[in-house]
């Protein structure tokens, strides 16, 4: 397996573990959440994560205190929403084997396939990671979502299930390792 299929992978893995199909009472429009500091490489060490699940889009930002653009190999983004069924959509960013950085996608685990996204982005800047998904590409949600995070680094050295600590090469909330769930963000 090429190493960016390994890198997407292991964050749609890490990413997957983030979501599940529990109710919990929704919440505010916007949320912020924290993140273990010292959980993961410095590059890839998120200490906060908002989400914000606005009338036309979803907008997560990460906050990465020393983030470097130059040592991330990919970010995931996993949404679940409250509609029936849960849809499941991940929105991914992956360094080519060439360094060079793939386009965004989204990927909706319903239709099985990447789903066509005009207006999904997602920035860098430096301190934090925007990623901005339109809702009519998440069929249209006006419902509560729970996201997850996944962050990976260049030194991935291919380890499915890392372990938490300075050296760990990826960064997850709201766990890396655990299938903790994230909180329910409700609409507008």
């Amino acid at each position: 397996m090429s190493r960016t299929l390994r890198t997407l992978a292991i964050g749609a893995a890490a990413s997957a573990l983030v979501v599940g199909v529990t109710a919990s009472p929704a919440e505010a429009k916007t949320r912020s959440f924290k993140d273990a500091r010292g959980d993961a490489a410095a590059a890839v060490d998120m200490t906060k994560v908002k989400v914000a699940n606005t009338k036309r889009s979803l907008v997560v930002r990460i906050t990465v205190p020393r983030l470097k653009k130059a040592q991330l190999e990919a970010v995931n983004v996993t949404i679940v929403t409250k509609g029936r069924a849960r849809p499941l959509f991940i929105s991914s960013k992956a360094r080519r084997p060439d360094g060079s950085w793939s386009g965004l996608s989204l990927v909706s685990f319903q239709a099985e396939s990447t789903a066509r996204c005009r207006g999904d982005k997602i920035q860098f800047g430096a301190r934090a990671i925007t990623v901005r998904v339109p809702q009519r590409c998440l069929d249209r949600n006006r419902l509560a979502v729970r996201v997850g995070v996944a962050l990976v680094s260049r030194q991935n050295d291919g380890t499915s299930s890392p372990q938490p600590g300075p050296d760990t090469y990826a960064d997850g909330y709201p766990s890396l390792v655990s299938p903790k769930q994230p909180p329910w963000v409700r609409y507008r």
